[in-house]
């Protein structure tokens, strides 16, 4: 079966996005280089003691309007909404049913731009839920 293996987020800020997203998700991040031959400082993205992304500072020229948005899986997903609110990131979609109330979705931007999605199942469905990747 094909699956996710590694993602990366591309920011103009990536200094500050790490600054969010470790106070909101509690991941952690190291430098792997710097001004390397392609051109963009890079970081590992780790949670739980494991490397599950990259970061890297998006060039001027590379900055998409659209692109992929990854959903992370959270406990209580009001809560982590006002957290957003309160590191400074901004709302794109609230609380949002789907599928019949089995489970729920939100989306933000961090400071720098990058979309996310938020989603947590409802634990009394019956449906398992994703295995993380990493």
């Amino acid at each position: 079966m094909d699956e996710i293996v590694w993602w990366e987020i591309e920011s103009p800020d990536p200094e500050r996005a790490q600054s969010f997203l470790s106070a909101l998700f509690g991941w952690s991040f190291g430098e792997v280089f710097a001004d390397s031959e392609l051109g963009a400082d890079y970081w590992l993205i780790m949670a739980n003691g494991s490397g599950i992304g990259g970061l890297q500072r998006a060039a001027a020229d590379r900055r998409p309007a659209v692109g992929t948005r990854v959903y992370v899986q959270v406990a209580d997903l009001e809560s982590k909404l006002d957290q957003v609110t309160a590191l400074g990131g901004a709302i794109e979609r609230t609380r949002t049913e789907l599928g019949g109330d089995d489970r729920w979705f939100a989306t933000f931007r961090e400071p720098t731009g990058v979309s996310f999605g938020l989603w947590t199942p409802n634990p009394s469905f019956p449906r398992p839920i994703p295995r993380p990747f990493a």
